[in-house]
């Protein structure tokens, strides 16, 4: 079979013999039962080729019940199970001699043990279930799945080749993984997470740190911050307690209903950010950005995509390159730095100022008025003015300068306009090269 002589492979490059049956093998099996005492201590488990299943039972013992199965009668009376007590712990531990060739076998172990017992978990080539246990719990495991579930106290976990899967445990926890999916859910603690070549999703954590390449991202609930840095696949995090942090590359980034403040970066894969609790940052290239409803300042800094940015309760400050920017209610001032694409600005409650290059400038000022500096070349600017005082300074090359309002004071070329619309008091000024300016009523 394909796949059997594959893992065979694998399982020779790491000095070891895979514990496989084919369809026509005879099975022998040998069952192992012991029970000893527990004097304090910790619960040391080392397993090859088989599953292991830990829980807290209801006694001060250390009951194991182990099950040897192998395709050699000889083999599978030679495979041993060793059971010791003793102050410093308990040791389980299986012992596998030579193996006959073309052989096969497994060892699979279940472990109940005093609840508030520390367990140290190392298994070869099977799952790792720990379940029900009231101290620390570590496991380190190989090519095979590892799952938590209702564990009191502090978690760690190192696999590869298998999947993690934790669910409602209290204590801080630490899981790396590689090859392999990452299942988190509801950790009353802080969870430090790394993986490499497979998804994560975490739901209902205090606090997080995640690091992960070539494998998606979701993060649904956190109490407090989040830092969190992928590669090559999406971000997706949601409803997160405090400050959150994504760095990213090549990775597209979705983040919303952010209590803190929001510091985003990432390259070639668009930001789409909403809902933000305090200032947000985001720095991009080759990707679009699209962010709303920030309770705050927000910042943008990209380059060859397009910019959107709608409902900031601050000041907004974008510097882009080769993209367009649409700017729309914003409770503070706008600036704007952008080459080879429209800006359009509206709803702007602050002073706005656009520098622009090879792309034409659209704004609609807010009542009250605020200064306007708006300045491009190789495209039109047009201007929608409300009822207010404005001093107006425009000028072009190449192009004209008209207006729907009627300027007091005024002098004009054709090419250039100055004058005062009202009572003046606000600077208007509109410098562009090579394109019509446009002055109108709103």
């Amino acid at each position: 079979m394909y796949r059997i002589r594959n893992f065979f492979t694998v399982a020779l490059l790491l000095g070891a013999t895979v514990p496989l049956y084919a369809n026509n093998e005879q099975r022998y099996e040998r069952p192992v039962d012991k029970t000893v005492r527990y004097n304090g201590g910790k619960i040391f488990i080392d397993n090859a080729f088989g599953g292991v299943n830990v829980h807290g039972g209801d006694s001060g013992e250390v009951e194991v019940h182990a099950v040897i199965r192998a395709s050699d009668n000889e083999l599978k009376n030679a495979i041993k199970v060793d059971i010791s007590s003793s102050g410093e712990g308990v040791t389980i531990k299986t012992d596998v001699p030579n193996v006959i060739r073309n052989s096969s076998f497994s060892v699979s172990v279940d472990v109940a043990i005093p609840p508030n017992a520390p367990v140290s978990v190392k298994n070869r080539f099977g799952s790792t279930d720990v379940s029900d246990t009231h101290g620390s719990v570590e496991v380190v495991s190989r090519q095979g799945s590892v799952s938590l579930h209702d564990v009191v106290g502090p978690q760690k976990v190192d696999n590869a080749f298998g999947s993690i899967d934790i669910e409602d445990t209290r204590g801080d926890l630490i899981a790396r993984n590689a090859n392999g999916s990452m299942n988190i859910h509801g950790v009353q603690g802080n969870a430090d997470v790394g993986n490499r070549f497979g998804s994560v999703e975490i739901n209902d954590v205090r606090q997080l740190t995640l690091t992960n390449a070539n494998g998606s991202v979701e993060v649904h609930g956190t109490h407090g911050p989040a830092t969190i840095t992928n590669s090559f696949a999406s971000v997706i995090a949601t409803d997160i307690g405090g400050t959150l942090t994504v760095t990213g590359q090549n990775a597209k980034v979705v983040a919303s209903d952010i209590g803190g403040p929001a510091n985003i970066s990432t390259t070639f894969a668009p930001v789409e950010l909403s809902n933000v609790h305090g200032p947000a940052v985001v720095n991009n290239s080759n990707g679009n950005v699209t962010v709303s409803e920030i309770q705050g300042p927000l910042s943008v800094d990209t380059r060859f995509g397009l910019v959107k940015a709608t409902s900031i309760r601050g000041p907004v400050d974008v510097d882009n390159q080769n993209g367009g920017v649409t700017i729309k209610d914003v409770a503070g001032s706008a600036k704007v730095r952008t080459s080879f694409g429209p800006v359009l600005i509206k709803e702007v409650r602050g002073s706005i100022k656009v520098e622009n290059q090879n792309g034409s400038i659209g704004v609609g000022i807010a009542a009250p008025c605020h200064d306007t500096h708006l300045q491009t070349s190789f495209g039109s600017i047009k201007v929608e003015i409300p009822t207010g005082g404005y001093n107006v300074n425009a000028r072009t090359t190449f192009g004209s300068v008209n207006t729907e309002m009627p300027l007091s004071n005024m002098q004009s070329t054709g090419e250039t306009l100055t004058g005062t619309i009202g009572n003046g008091g606000c600077k208007l000024e509109l410098v562009d090269q090579n394109g019509n300016i446009t002055i109108e009523r709103e």
